[in-house]
């Protein structure tokens, strides 16, 4: 699994279920499992959906109890239901990759996209992967795909601008447009992106040979702008 599934995430709880998730946080990181079970489960009996969502942590690692993913899964459903994001996003992952569980495309369509509408753009990330390659009984879909990297990548997700930067390079669910390209594609190369790298060393070749590059770089610095925009939102 791709993603930390004991989640942090800061929500409002009661105080006792707080307590409860403080304490159950702190034994797991010195590695007292067993407390962070006690306190774990207390939050889960008391209703909390973060609760659920860290019990249900454990049974998946085989933390402090035996190993159960099962359990984990109907615990990830229950902390999803209650709205937490995390439980679906964790759900889409296991659906999709068969982790635990059955290949469902309905399912981790349904979770990836509950966990992107509250802004996790690894769920938003994958989902562009699952249509622009197709997966499982799933049709491509460019446009899908641009949709969901454009989100991502208008945050700055790196993984999601490197993307959506290759679609208008390709010309795959959006205008076939190398100005546009190397706006996002270099955005993802500053940041380390070693596809990136390589694809913008190719992308200035053809933009110097349309005499396009002053443009594109113009174009970048707008982009820059609207992620850092979008960002301190």
């Amino acid at each position: 699994m791709t993603k930390l599934f004991l989640s942090l995430a800061i929500l409002f709880f009661s105080g006792i279920a707080m307590a409860d998730i403080n304490s159950g946080i702190e034994a797991y990181n010195e590695g007292n499992y067993s407390v962070a079970l006690s306190e774990f489960e207390n939050a889960s009996q008391a209703g909390d959906a973060f609760g659920h969502h860290l019990l249900a942590s454990l049974y998946y690692q085989g933390h402090g109890v035996e190993k159960n993913i099962s359990k984990a899964v109907a615990l990830f459903e229950r902390a999803a239901s209650e709205g937490y994001a995390p439980s679906h996003a964790n759900l889409g992952l296991m659906y999709h990759s068969g982790d635990g569980v059955e290949l469902n495309s309905e399912k981790a369509l349904f979770h990836y996209s509950e966990a992107a509408k509250t802004g996790d753009f690894q769920s938003s990330f994958n989902l562009g992967q699952i249509f622009r390659k197709g997966w499982h009984d799933v049709a491509p879909s460019y446009e899908k795909a641009a949709s969901y990297y454009r989100f991502g990548a208008g945050y700055g997700h790196v993984p999601s601008v490197n993307e959506y930067g290759l679609m208008f390079a390709q010309g795959q669910g959006v205008p076939n447009d190398f100005v546009e390209s190397y706006a996002w594609m270099q955005y993802a190369s500053e940041r380390g992106d070693p596809s990136a790298v390589k694809n913008l060393d190719q992308l200035v070749e053809i933009l110097e040979s349309q005499g396009k590059l002053q443009q594109a770089i113009s174009r970048a610095a707008a982009v820059n702008a609207q992620i850092a925009s979008n960002s301190a939102e």
